[in-house]
């Protein structure tokens, strides 16, 4: 475990000319919100997960996970470090839980084994998951990095992105998410090209994910999706069909086939990731129940698109609306950041984790 000098890093950012703090004056959110930098040195920063005592980040190309103090955010340590890709985090009964490409690990007890200053060591979990044979590296890594979280089932959800642009992969475990129930995997969403969040109804319990529409097929087709399962194994159209109804120009689909429409269409190439209801108690009564959505944001759009924080409003839960809740991470096609996932604390605060700025936001309510 390293202790990191915030000092250092903050000269080290500025040397490198990516002083995010600054930049935080920039961005946008309705009246009464406030939003203020919760930490600025966590390199690549994703999935985020809280204890009782720490926030637990996951990364992607950084290839450590972080363990940030509650109750001082200077306080950021490397827990673990050289993973593949380690963007998947989620707690379950004390216990840590980190999702390379190929494999699931475990950290037992993790917050006991922090307050002790105890060496920090993983268990392999699960490591029967696609990309284990897989040989070819450029294909392994292309949307292998995983979201994962434990539903209300208690069954460990994760997400499976295709090892292409748009493939039709012999096996059947590409491009969905998949749930790992008693150390049996099964096939929970089909026909999902990339997600990279997922969360579940505080109502209805049913689960909505994110998926990132293909590339290549114009700057304004094919939609990103918001998506609902209803039943276990539904498919979702890919790679035959895109959003509601935009056939793929290389795989005809099957004959009467049947797939589940996106209760929501994104804009092309938002790149929408990270989905959390919020459930907490101090944002506006106008927000319980209601999703907040990450764009990361455009690469290979002739303009730029996305690059912000999103409100669904749900009733029942149907869509009623996608609204911008924060903006100003990028202004004439120049990003300083992009946002990856939300994360609404038991305090009903919401954090932002943004892996361009390597940084990690609050916001707060203040009426």
């Amino acid at each position: 475990m390293t202790y990191l000098d915030k000092k250092n890093l903050l000269l080290l950012n500025l040397i490198l000319g990516f002083f995010a703090l600054s930049d935080i004056s920039k961005l946008q959110a309705p009246e009464g919100f406030k939003i203020q930098e919760f930490v600025s040195e966590i390199d690549d920063a994703r999935q985020m997960v809280e204890g009782n005592n720490y926030i637990f980040v996951g990364t992607k190309s950084a290839g450590n996970v972080y363990a940030i103090d509650k109750n001082n955010s200077n306080k950021v340590s490397i827990i673990l470090t050289e993973l593949d890709m380690p963007t998947g985090v989620a707690l379950k009964n004390g216990d840590l839980y980190i999702a390379e490409t190929d494999t699931i690990h475990i950290v037992k007890n993790i917050e006991s084994k922090l307050v002790s200053n105890e060496q920090i060591t993983t268990e392999i979990f699960f490591s029967d998951l696609p990309r284990k044979t897989m040989w070819n590296p450029v294909k392994k890594a292309w949307h292998g990095w995983k979201w994962i979280d434990f539903g209300p089932d208690g069954a460990l959800y994760i997400s499976e992105g295709v090892p292409c642009n748009v493939c039709d992969e012999d096996d059947p475990r590409y491009g969905t998410i998949l749930k790992l129930d008693n150390n049996i995997l099964s096939i929970y969403a089909d026909g999902v090209r990339n997600s990279v969040g997922f969360d579940w109804h505080p109502e209805t319990k049913e689960m909505y994910f994110t998926d990132n529409g293909r590339d290549w097929m114009g700057d304004d087709i094919p939609p990103c999706e918001l998506n609902r399962v209803v039943n276990a194994g539904d498919h979702f159209g890919f790679p035959f069909v895109h959003g509601k109804n935009i056939p793929d120009t290389g795989f005809e689909a099957p004959k009467d086939f049947v797939f589940s429409q996106p209760v929501w269409e994104f804009q092309a190439h938002t790149a929408p990731l990270g989905i959390k209801f919020y459930t907490g108690e101090s944002f506006p009564e106008y927000y319980r129940n209601g999703a907040f959505v990450a764009q990361h944001g455009s690469w290979n759009r002739s303009e730029k698109v996305g690059y912000r924080l999103l409100f669904v409003k749900m009733e029942e839960g149907n869509v009623l609306s996608a609204d911008v809740f924060i903006d100003g991470w990028m202004s004439n096609e120049t990003s300083w950041g992009r946002p990856v996932t939300p994360l609404i604390l038991k305090d009903g605060s919401m954090l932002i984790s943004d892996d361009q700025a390597d940084s990690i936001i609050r916001v707060t309510y203040n009426g």
